[in-house]
């Protein structure tokens, strides 16, 4: 193993609900009667793609202006935000050790934003958003991109996820991946090569214990 590659929302820091609440908060702006629990659905999917399904009125400049305005909202919300406990313990052991990546289907001026938060920013050699690749989760492209910045084989790297289209897409580009259940139970999280309820319970036999010696 040379690499470790988180998700962000649901491993790294606890925004799913704000998400949901952003989204739905541009969409009843714009028209759609809907609440945030009905985006749940739409989980690791790009919010430019949920958009345009919802509102498919909208032309994908006027869909852009509604995606910038939920991140405008969300931004507001998530000043001072904390990681999820558990997930320093585990970046803390492995930075020293490995290249460490970040995919996921956030945009990436937000994803760079909880970084600095967090104050973790620098110890990234990659970060890939939503709107970085051409296909999202449950497509491996922004994975495969995150690789290939670290310079590493997919089969050389380690997947962090929460959700289901993550997994996919970790395990699309050939990639090992441990989920973590932040968001989902076990039962929905089965394709993962392993699956944990904290990432502080991760240690250096288990993750030998999918890549060998």
């Amino acid at each position: 193993m040379k690499a470790v590659i988180f998700d962000m929302d649901g491993v790294i820091v606890d925004t799913m609900d704000l998400h949901y609440k952003a989204g739905a908060r541009v969409l009843k702006e714009s028209g759609k009667d809907i609440t945030a629990d009905d985006l749940r659905e739409f989980d690791a999917t790009r919010v430019s793609e949920v958009f345009s399904k919802m509102l498919s009125n909208k032309t994908p400049a006027e869909i852009e202006g509604l995606v910038a305005k939920k991140y405008a909202y969300l931004l507001q919300k998530t000043k001072g935000i904390k990681p999820i406990p558990g997930f320093l313990e585990f970046f803390y052991r492995v930075r020293g050790k490995y290249k460490i990546g970040l995919v996921s289907s956030s945009y990436i001026d937000f994803l760079e934003n909880i970084l600095r938060e967090l104050d973790i920013g620098k110890d990234f050699g990659a970060v890939v958003g939503g709107d970085s690749v051409a296909k999202g989760k449950p497509h491996p492209q922004g994975y495969l991109k995150a690789a290939k910045m670290l310079k590493v084989k997919p089969r050389d790297c380690l997947v962090v996820e929460d959700s289901i289209n993550g997994i996919a897409a970790a395990k699309a580009a050939g990639m090992k991946c441990i989920a973590v259940t932040n968001t989902y139970g076990r039962n929905f999280l089965l394709d993962a090569d392993l699956i944990v309820d904290s990432l502080a319970d991760i240690d250096e036999k288990m993750i030998g214990g999918l890549f060998g010696p």
